[in-house]
């Protein structure tokens, strides 16, 4: 996580020298203007509390996640970043808008964050639901023209994410797929692929989530893990070793060149608890 005061004060040097260069040629002083009034001004930027930080003091970090394309220093947003850098939800199917008939197929939706996948702006997530209705008030405020039309969305374990239609249009058009097809026989809380689409690589896998397995209850609470600990670029899947094998096999045989490389691997914590991966 950045520090805020030494951004704060980098900026404000930037503004103070453009300031001090412009007063230089200019003959005449600026009326209103005076050291004294630039001191305040410099000393009110650099101790001003970031406005977010304000609204989820008293809040665990592992229990919000938010993230931004850009900063909104006027609306006192001064990081691009706050809180978990990765986390997995899952959502109901029909308040993500999922199209038919996969909304009905499927029972959960899998919505996660790592470090090195993330979608800017949104979802940001929270557990406290007050809490990010004062965020979505203070981001409406800073950029209408993105944020007005952000709703919130209930999630499964009481926490609550606020996205825009730019992050829920993208269930819109989702069907089911092969996938789905070698898959159906096999019970999807016991497994969960997670990772980008193989669709323009040759591959059978057309979105990021398959199975529904709660890896915060099999894995993360029980020991101290997270996401970003055991999903990697290019892992496929969790949980069940018994369930990922045979998800290996049937992959294979749908395309060997491009899965016969992926390994199902146990975790060191639980020989029970695998990780499908190249």
């Amino acid at each position: 996580m950045k520090h805020n005061v030494p951004v704060l004060a980098f900026a404000t040097v930037l503004f103070l020298a453009s300031c001090s260069k412009n007063l230089q040629q200019s003959a005449q002083p600026v009326p209103g203007i005076t050291q004294s009034t630039i001191q305040a001004s410099t000393t009110l930027a650099a101790t001003r509390e970031d406005r977010i930080d304000s609204i989820m003091k008293g809040l665990s970090a592992d229990n919000y996640s938010l993230s931004f394309d850009k900063t909104y220093a006027s609306a006192g947003i001064t990081r691009t970043a706050y809180g978990a850098d990765n986390y997995l939800v899952f959502a109901d199917p029909q308040d993500v808008i999922c199209g038919e008939p996969l909304r009905y197929q499927i029972k959960k939706v899998p919505i996660y964050k790592r470090p090195n996948f993330v979608v800017p702006t949104c979802p940001d997530m929270s557990i406290d639901i007050w809490k990010l209705s004062q965020i979505q008030e203070l981001l409406v405020k800073a950029d209408p023209a993105q944020f007005k039309g952000a709703k919130q969305i209930k999630l499964a374990d009481g926490k609550t994410l606020l996205a825009t239609e730019r992050f829920t249009s993208q269930y819109a058009n989702l069907k089911s797929d092969r996938i789905d097809a070698i898959t159906k026989d096999l019970s999807p809380d016991k497994f969960i692929l997670l990772g980008n689409s193989d669709a323009l690589n040759g591959g059978v896998f057309t979105r990021n989530f398959y199975g529904w397995a709660d890896l915060n209850s099999i894995v993360f609470k029980q020991y101290k893990l997270s996401l970003k600990d055991i999903l990697k670029p290019t892992q496929k899947g969790c949980f069940d070793p018994l369930i990922l094998k045979v998800i290996r096999e049937r992959l294979v045989e749908l395309n060997a060149s491009l899965y016969k490389n992926l390994t199902v691997t146990p975790l060191a914590q639980d020989k029970n608890i695998a990780v499908l991966s190249y």
